[in-house]
C-alpha cells in the first residue's frame, strides 16, 4: 500500500506549523529545508515518514536523528512508542484519543490538530534530553543509521526473488518454490495496481499453502484450509493459471531451497550461528543487538549467502549487515560461505 502524506508538523523551538500537503504543489522550499546540512532533522520511528516523503519527490532527509533509535541505543527499550517515550523522558502524558484519525480527511477538527501539534511539540525536548545522554560517537552512529535507512529504499530485491521472504519457504521443494515465485510476483503487481496491502489479497501463509498443494482444479483450491471464499471467487482462476504456468516451466529454472548445499549446514543451524555472532559483536561493541542486526537483516544476510544463485547474487545489493557502520563490526564474525571466496 502506497503511503500518503496527510499532514506535516514542523517545530523549530520557536514556531510550530501544521502544513496541509493536500494543498501544496511546489515542494521545493520544504525539500531545501530537509536536505540543509546545517539543520538537524528529528523524527520518531521515521521509516513510514520517509516512505511518505518519497511519494512527493523528497528522497533524502539529512542529517536525521530518529528518537526511537536513540532511545534503543541508550537502553530505554526497543520499538518504544512516541507517547511512552515522552512520558518516560519528560513526565508528560499525552492524550492519544485522536491516534486513529484519518489524516487525509478534511476538515480536521481542532482536537485532531491539537493532537498533531503535540506530536511535534514534544519531539524537540525529547530529542534534547536524549542528546545530552548520547556520546559524540553514538550521535554519529544515529546519523549513519538514518543514512542506511534511506539507502535501503533504493536497494530492494527484485520482485522475482521476493518469494524468499515468505516464512518457511526454505522448506519447499523446487517445484513448489516455482509456484510460490509466480504467486508472490502476481500478488505484488495486483496489490500495487489497486493500492492494497499485500495481506488483503492473500496472506503469506495462504500463498505458502497454495504453493505446497499446487491445486489443479478450483475444487482442489477450495479444499485448502483457510483460504477466504471472497478472494477465491475473485482470484481463483488466476491462481490456478499461475500454478499451471509454474509447473509447466523448465525445471532447470526452478528456484532451489538453498544453493551450494554441499556446504550448507542447514537453515536453522546457520540462522542460529548468525544470531550468536550478532550477540557476540553487540557485546564486544556495547550496542543493543536489536540495533546492530534485526531479525530481518539477519535473514537477508542468510538469503543473500545461500538462497539465491551465484548469478542472481551479482545483481543484488550487498546485505545491510555488510554495509555502512555495521560492516566493520560484523564482517569479521559472521559465517562466510566458502563459495563466496571466489566471487
Amino acid at each position: 500500500m502506497q503511503p500518503k502524506l496527510g499532514l506535516i508538523q514542523l517545530y523549530d523551538g520557536d514556531e510550530l506549523v501544521l502544513v496541509d500537503p493536500l494543498a501544496i504543489t511546489d515542494w521545493l522550499p520544504l525539500k531545501n529545508l530537509l536536505v540543509n546540512a546545517d539543520v538537524t532533522k528529528v523524527m520518531h520511528a521515521c521509516m513510514e515518514d520517509l516512505d511518505a516523503f518519497q511519494t512527493i519527490g523528497i528522497d533524502s532527509i539529512m542529517p536525521l536523528i530518529d528518537t526511537q533509535m536513540a532511545a534503543l541505543l541508550l537502553g530505554q527499550g526497543s520499538s518504544v512508542g512516541f507517547a511512552a517515550l515522552v512520558e518516560q523522558v519528560t513526565g508528560t502524558k499525552l492524550d492519544k484519543g485522536e491516534s486513529r484519525t484519518n489524516w487525509l480527511a478534511r476538515p480536521l477538527r481542532d482536537a485532531q490538530l491539537s493532537y498533531a501539534a503535540n506530536d511535534v511539540l514534544y519531539l524537540l525536548p525529547v530529542y534534547q534530553q536524549l542528546q545530552q545522554q548520547l556520546t559524540a560517537e553514538q550521535h554519529q552512529l544515529l546519523q549513519q543509521e538514518a543514512e542506511q535507512l534511506q539507502l535501503r529504499r533504493s536497494m530492494q530485491w527484485p520482485d522475482q526473488l521476493r518469494f524468499i521472504d515468505i516464512k518457511n519457504s526454505w522448506q519447499l521443494p523446487p517445484r513448489a518454490l516455482a509456484v510460490l515465485q509466480q504467486l508472490v510476483v502476481w500478488r505484488l503487481d495486483y496489490a500495487r495496481s489497486k493500492d492494497l496491502a499485500l495481506g488483503l489479497v492473500f496472506k503469506d501463509a495462504q500463498l505458502f499453502d497454495i504453493a505446497r498443494k499446487a491445486p489443479a482444479s478450483f475444487a482442489a483450491l477450495q479444499a485448502i484450509p483457510g483460504l477466504p471464499e471472497r478472494e477465491l471467487k475473485r482470484h481463483g482462476q488466476v491462481v490456478l493459471r499461475l500454478v499451471e504456468q509454474a509447473l509447466e516451466s523448465d525445471p532447470a529454472a526452478w528456484p532451489q531451497p538453498a544453493y551450494h548445499r554441499e556446504q550448507f549446514a542447514g537453515y536453522r543451524e546457520v540462522t542460529a550461528q548468525i544470531r550468536e555472532r550478532v550477540q557476540q559483536a553487540a557485546s564486544q561493541h556495547q550496542l543493543p543487538a536489536e540495533l546492530l542486526a534485526t531479525k530481518r537483516q539477519q535473514t537477508e544476510y542468510l538469503n543473500w549467502c545461500w538462497r539465491v544463485s551465484d548469478a542472481e547474487r551479482q545483481e543484488l545489493p550487498v546485505p545491510e549487515l555488510l554495509r555502512g557502520w555495521r560492516k566493520p563490526l560484523l564482517q569479521p564474525l559472521l559465517p562466510w560461505p566458502e563459495h563466496l571466496n571466489n566471487s
